[in-house]
This record gives C-alpha cells, sequence and structure tokens, in this order.
C-alpha cells in the first residue's frame, strides 16, 4: 500500500479561486512591453482566493475612460511619462480629487526616477507605494501586489463598517427624537392638567389630599424635566450633521449675547483668548461654550463670577481651557461629573439635571477630541478639551 502525500501542484489553485470576483487591476503605461510582463509575472498570483483581472490603458487620458467603467477596481499600476511628462500624476491627481477615491491603492512604476522625486509625489498626489521600474523583480512586484490588496481590502471593510454603523447610528437617533418628542408632549400635558387640578381644589380638600395631590404635581414636573433634558440629549451631536469652518470667537459672542442678563446682573467678567477656526458644527460648538459658561454662573456660589477661555495649539489639537472662580468641584463629583441626571453632592443648586456637560462630552466626542473636568471644591472649576486643528 502506498501511503506517499501528494502534492498540489503550485500552479494549480483551490476549486474556490476560480469561483470567485477576480480583483480589477489597472496597469497604465505606454509601453505594451510592460503590460505583457506584468501579466506574465502575476499570472499565477492569488489574493483571498481571488485572482486578478487586469485592465490595460496606454495613457493619462485612455485610463480616466477605464476607471469610469470599471468601478470595481482595486489597484492602479500607474507610469509618470506617457503622452506627456506628467501624464500619470495628472491622472493620479484626477482619482484623487476630482474622483475624490481615496480607497484604490495607486502604486507608481516609473523608468525615469527624476521626472517624479520620490517624497513630493507621495505627499502631494496621494500616492501608496513608488518603486522604479528596474527593481520590480517578479518577487518584489508579488510583494507590493499583495500588500496594496490587503491594505484595500482592510479599507473596504472599514468603510463598509462605518456605513453600516452610520445607519444604525441615525435609526437610534431617529427613535429617539420621535420618543422623547412623544413623551415630552404628553408629559407637558399631564403637568398642565395636574397643575390645573391643584389649583381648583386647592382650599377644598383635606391637608393630606393636598399634600398628596402636590407630590404628583412636584413628581410630574421631574418627569418632564428628566424627558426634556433627555430630547436635548438626543438632538445634540448628531452625526450627520455638515462639518463646516466655525470660528470660535464668534460663538462665543453669541453665547454673551445670549446669557447677557444673567451676567450683567452677577456682574460677570469672561475674559476670552483668541480663539481659532475649527472644522465642526456651529450649533454644536455653541452648545458646547453656552453649557459651560452658564454651569460657571450657575455655580458661582458667593462669589463675583470670573470665567476664563483659553486656547493653545498642541501639535495636532487645539487645547481649551475654561476654568472659573466658583464653588469647584469635590473628588467624588469628579467621578460622575459627564453622567446623565447626576446631582452635586456639594450643591442643591437647582435646575441642575447634570445633562449639561454630558451633551458637551457627545459633541466633543463627535468632534474628535476628549473632555476632562479638574477643580477643589470651593476653588472653582476647570474644563479642558481638545478639537483636532482645521485641515
Amino acid at each position: 500500500m502506498n501511503d506517499a502525500l501528494k502534492l498540489r501542484p503550485e500552479s494549480d489553485p483551490p476549486r474556490d479561486v476560480l469561483e470567485e470576483t477576480p480583483w480589477q487591476v489597472l496597469v497604465v503605461d505606454d509601453d505594451e512591453e510592460v503590460h505583457r510582463i506584468t501579466e506574465l509575472a502575476l499570472s499565477d498570483f492569488v489574493y483571498a482566493n481571488r485572482r486578478l483581472e487586469f485592465i490595460n490603458a496606454y495613457s493619462g487620458a485612455e485610463a480616466r475612460e477605464k476607471l469610469q467603467e470599471n468601478p470595481g477596481i482595486a489597484l492602479i499600476l500607474l507610469d509618470v511619462v506617457m503622452e506627456s511628462d506628467d501624464a500619470g500624476l495628472r491622472f493620479a491627481q484626477f482619482v484623487r480629487q476630482e474622483m475624490a477615491n481615496s480607497f484604490i491603492r495607486i502604486i507608481l512604476r516609473t523608468g525615469q526616477p527624476g521626472m517624479a522625486p520620490e517624497r513630493h509625489v507621495l505627499t502631494v498626489y496621494d500616492i501608496n507605494d513608488y518603486r522604479a521600474k528596474t527593481e520590480l523583480t517578479q518577487d518584489r512586484l508579488y510583494t507590493v501586489v499583495y500588500t496594496a490588496l490587503s491594505s484595500y481590502r482592510d479599507m473596504m471593510a472599514l468603510a463598509r463598517s462605518r456605513q453600516q454603523l452610520v445607519g444604525v447610528v441615525e435609526e437610534l437617533e431617529t427613535l429617539s427624537e420621535v420618543t422623547s418628542r412623544t413623551f415630552r408632549q404628553a408629559l407637558k400635558t399631564l403637568v398642565t392638567d395636574t397643575q390645573n387640578i391643584y389649583y381648583e381644589l386647592e382650599g377644598q380638600i383635606s391637608p393630606t389630599h393636598h399634600h398628596e395631590l402636590q407630590e404628583i404635581l412636584e413628581l410630574s414636573r421631574e418627569l418632564f424635566r428628566k424627558v426634556d433634558d433627555l430630547a436635548r440629549y438626543a438632538s445634540s451631536g448628531r452625526y450627520n450633521e455638515l462639518r463646516v469652518p466655525v470660528d470660535l470667537m464668534t460663538v462665543v459672542d453669541d453665547v454673551r449675547l445670549d446669557l447677557r442678563e444673567s451676567i450683567e446682573e452677577m456682574n460677570a467678567e469672561i475674559f476670552c483668548d483668541e480663539l481659532p477656526v475649527v472644522m465642526g458644527s456651529r450649533r454644536q460648538l455653541y452648545q458646547v461654550f453656552y453649557n459651560l459658561v452658564s454651569n460657571s454662573l450657575r455655580f458661582r456660589g458667593n462669589q463675583t463670577p470670573r470665567i476664563s477661555i483659553q486656547a493653545h495649539k498642541d501639535m495636532d489639537l487645539w487645547r481649551f481651557k475654561l476654568s472659573d472662580n466658583g464653588i469647584g468641584i469635590s473628588e467624588q463629583d469628579k467621578q460622575n461629573a459627564f453622567s446623565l441626571f447626576r446631582r452635586d453632592s456639594s450643591t442643591d443648586v437647582p435646575s441642575s439635571s447634570g445633562i449639561g456637560l454630558n451633551i458637551c462630552r457627545k459633541i466633543v466626542r463627535w468632534h474628535g477630541g476628549t473632555i476632562d473636568i479638574q477643580g477643589v471644591a470651593g476653588e472653582g472649576t476647570c474644563i479642558e478639551f481638545t478639537l483636532p486643528l482645521i485641515s
């Protein structure tokens, strides 16, 4: 009995390879020999059970047509000098800027490196790899293509996951908005009706029943406040809002204007650095500064409010610091400062649901930043948060 192991020849791929959609590779070069050698060198290439399908273009203009006809292209092997000295670079610019396609992997292959300096090309044209044709042996070409397709597959998987996540988030936001609005209206009606009954029956019922009715009224009011807070939370930090350049100086000016009555009544002073322009939602960033300034005014204690807003650049971030001279915050309260419906153990300030800081955290996170709170009880509070630099 012959128990010798039979090995499948390397040239014979697994059966399921033939059943998978091949990876589309666009080869752009004005030399017919380059196309022939490329296909020969990669004739047995298989990645993730998928072979390669070659699409050939012999000029930058033809490459544009081929790309528009084949939206599933994953990789471009691109020459620089064709019908013009920069035809390849102009095509790469077309892919990244006009088509706004950041997923396709572009490998630049050039026989004249001096025509396209590597560092300049990689940074300006968003090229994924740069190779001289003379260095691309069969093994190196195999490695370059394998790495590029691996990167492309991962990026597409992340894009699909992100799209699915955005869909889930939008559904949850819609559900939250509808639910909170429905409950808010129902509770508003309940509060109004209970309040009317309370005043109509005042003096006509026993003190015990009067007290019970008063408790029902206060409970319904508290429940309405919580649902109203949830409605505000649901409408803040929406993920589908357009990001635009936002001048934070004008945002703070609007906050000053909207809080002018409280500021004048308390003789409050607000000192503000020159604030930058950032990318984001103006509505949401206004909410952050409004919540933080109004908190400083509310938790002033017996002090005349002194509020300072500072900003400085830290590598690829803007760091903001809003500090005050109010009642501060205890170590215990720092732990749940950003929790929904928190109550400070150190104060009995009315209408303090704790949702304001939670909304700030939600918005700052949506903008790609972080937020933290510092301070000592009786010595003021400092809120620090970051936002990315404008790109």
